[in-house]
């Protein structure tokens, strides 16, 4: 199934830039399944958003922006989905 695939690619991207965010001395002030749920929350609503039928996930225009992001996280791409989710949940621990 195509939507538990997108699901599972999604949740690898957060997790991988949560670990680079720590890698750079950034710690959640939350759980990590808040990360998780307001990432994919916000997949849910783009999917919503396309109006198209059916709404699945992988139509979710923030797709592009979520899987296509394979940058490293920085202060610079603070317009990305999750890099704003995350720093919306975390701190610096230097």
């Amino acid at each position: 199934m195509i939507e538990l695939q997108v699901i599972q690619d999604v949740l690898e991207t957060v997790e991988a830039r949560i670990r680079e965010m720590e890698g750079f001395g950034w710690r959640l002030t939350v759980p990590r399944s808040r990360v998780y749920a307001t990432v994919l929350f916000a997949v849910v609503v783009s999917a919503r958003e396309a109006h198209r039928i059916p709404a699945t996930l992988d139509r979710a225009a923030i797709l592009d922006e979520i899987l296509d992001g394979a940058e490293p996280f920085d202060a610079c791409r603070m317009g990305r989905p999750i890099e704003q989710v995350i720093r919306g949940y975390a701190a610096p621990m230097n």
